[in-house]
């Protein structure tokens, strides 16, 4: 039973398979976005008792890789509260095959803000601080309604149509289903640029302007901001063409993902490519 007075708590347990890996046996940082937000959100919803959107994600760090057959879990506790919002502190624990005690491999902020059934915010009923674990958020990026936005350039790297499979239980889609894909959106573009293989180690910041939902037109544009010595960070921004209105498209994610150039030995080797 979920217990709200909880410091942290077993929220997910999940054993990855060889269809979420990216390379032999090593698992997709996607596959990890997508449990963590889906953990995250469902210790949401439970402490709200109703209704919540992931909004941001705030620091997100790759410890160590996840392979196939992992037992992972997923801890949870409240970081922050506000009126309406709060962030969820995600952490994955690795126990490998054969192994005798869990690892951490991931920890992350996500933050979420409760909703009515009008999608408006909603106060959070049963909040009891502000600011638990003295987590101070970072202001989160929204979007300049009186001026349009602007695309970030040229760099399609995906375009994707998502389907039933791909919902929550509100309806939308799965906040984890856009996150796995703008990593990988990200992932491919680093990997074009620098001509080598680029593991996931950070995202800088994550934030959700706007839901998706089934039979969109969604479309990942990616820039590279900066190249270091073995690693690369790419802006990864998503925008939607919506079923009904396919004149136009809008911005629904935006976020900076940080990759490391590796290997054949999965070693982090030089980025030769330079901006």
């Amino acid at each position: 039973m979920f217990d709200p007075d909880a410091t942290r708590y077993l929220m997910l347990r999940s054993t990855p398979m060889p269809s979420d890996t990216i390379i032999e046996d090593y698992i997709s940082a996607g596959w990890l976005l997508s449990q963590m937000d889906k953990a995250g959100g469902r210790h949401a919803y439970q402490y709200i008792q109703g209704r919540a959107v992931t909004v941001g994600l705030d620091t997100m760090s790759f410890k160590k890789p996840v392979h196939i057959g992992d037992l992972v879990s997923f801890y949870t506790e409240i970081a922050g509260l506000g009126r309406s919002s709060l962030v969820v502190k995600v952490e994955s624990w690795a126990l490998r095959r054969g192994g005798a005690a869990a690892e951490k491999v991931t920890e992350g902020y996500f933050a979420f803000v409760a909703i009515d059934e009008n999608r408006r915010p909603a106060e959070i009923a049963n909040r009891k601080a502000e600011g638990i674990s003295g987590y101070k958020q970072k202001r989160l990026i929204c979007p300049d309604t009186s001026q349009p936005i602007e695309r970030i350039a040229d760099n399609l790297s995906m375009r994707m149509i998502p389907m039933p499979r791909d919902i929550n239980h509100m309806g939308d889609i799965f906040g984890g289903w856009i996150l796995s894909n703008m990593d990988l959106a990200g992932a491919k573009a680093a990997e074009l640029h620098a001509d080598c293989f680029a593991v996931t180690v950070g995202i800088e910041s994550m934030n959700f302007h706007k839901p998706v939902f089934v039979g969109d037109e969604v479309s990942f544009y990616t820039r590279i901001l900066r190249i270091g010595k073995t690693s690369i960070a790419v802006k990864v921004e998503t925008w939607a063409r919506r079923r009904d209105n396919s004149s136009t498209e809008e911005r629904v994610t935006e976020g900076i993902f940080t990759y490391v150039s590796v290997d054949t030995d999965k070693k982090p080797s030089l980025v030769k490519t330079k901006l």
